[in-house]
């Protein structure tokens, strides 16, 4: 009987809320949201399926400069334009030495302490840097000497200076001599060795400024063991500017700037009068190319350089129709 109140009494308390929450929402305030009324412009566009535009190539990334040893020739000026290609500038000469898309393969104490200088790494477009004259690799016994012979001197371009440049194992080091046609000696010096052990290789060169033009290049093992060289070559920095009688004309670099899209190279150009000229190349991505302008030069001054035709403007690299 107890059990049958209980139960009772629980169901009443079950009722008694239920009321009271449907009391409740009936006394809150229905409110009514508006419809949203269809749009037959916007459901049709939304059925329609979304076509991908073609894409577009990325714009280039702005350019930059570093300094470093190149191809056998100190403190180039190495421009990455921001399209994959860069230049080997050559602030002696203002010529583009190398122009190549890739990369750099950075070489030398500084970077991967080797005996090495940096080199290009990709597709090389433009190259000024082959060798005048080479020489295959040896072993020198004590007191022998070997030659690397040059072309005939009326046969060589107008150089702004040489190089001779060699690879060279162990501490001891060698004796090296240019020697002209008429036999005169050109240059003389022992070689600089830094490495610490006989088995380790140093890369090794030496620049003749000036009117240059040796028969023979002799390396000479005034030691008293065997020495390895490798790699013996001679090399050339053309005069790459002259004026318009045809005389070469002497480079004083003065820097670089760089903009967010190009970098401004200045220098300026002296005659043999003493004549100073304020000249400016201004170098951008192009395409998959590279453009140069120069600015400032008096109309009769010639640019001699292998990667164009003698003008104000070269473009390396770039295909019909490319735009910047």
């Amino acid at each position: 009987m107890q059990s049958t109140r209980l139960a009772t009494f629980a169901s009443l308390i079950t009722l008694t809320v239920t009321s009271a929450r449907v009391v409740g929402q009936e006394a809150a305030p229905q409110v009514t949201k508006p419809q949203a009324v269809a749009d037959p412009v916007a459901a049709q566009e939304a059925a329609t399926p979304v076509v991908a535009s073609p894409a577009t190539a990325a714009p280039p990334a702005a350019p930059k400069v570093r300094r470093a040893a190149f191809r056998d020739r100190a403190a180039m000026v190495l421009i990455d334009v921001g399209n994959g290609v860069w230049c080997a500038f050559n602030p002696r000469t203002a010529s583009y030495d190398v122009i190549w898309r890739g990369d750099v393969e950075l070489r030398g104490k500084v970077h991967d302490f080797s005996q090495d200088t940096s080199r290009p790494r990709g597709e090389i477009l433009r190259d000024r840097t082959q060798p005048v004259a080479t020489a295959p690799d040896a072993v020198l016994q004590p007191g022998q000497t070997i030659f690397m012979r040059t072309a005939s001197g009326a046969r060589l371009p107008l150089w702004h200076s040489l190089l001779i440049a060699f690879d060279e194992q162990g501490r001891t080091p060698v004796t090296v001599r240019a020697v002209e046609n008429d036999g005169r000696e050109r240059l003389h010096f022992e070689s600089c060795t830094h490495v610490t052990s006989d088995l380790e290789w140093q890369w090794n060169f030496k620049i003749m400024n000036g009117p240059a033009r040796p028969a023979s290049v002799e390396w000479t093992n005034t030691g008293t063991s065997p020495k390895p060289l490798r790699a013996m070559r001679l090399e050339g920095e053309e005069v790459t500017w002259m004026d318009g009688e045809g005389y070469g004309l002497t480079v004083n670099w003065k820097g670089y700037e760089l903009t967010p899209d190009a970098v401004l190279l200045r220098f300026d150009l002296v005659s043999k009068d003493g004549t100073r000229v304020e000249a400016s190349q201004r170098v951008t991505a192009k395409g998959k190319g590279v453009r140069i302008e120069t600015s400032g030069i008096p109309e009769d001054y010639i640019w001699f350089t292998t990667l164009s035709e003698t003008r104000a403007v070269a473009e390396v690299g770039v295909d019909d129709g490319d735009e910047k």
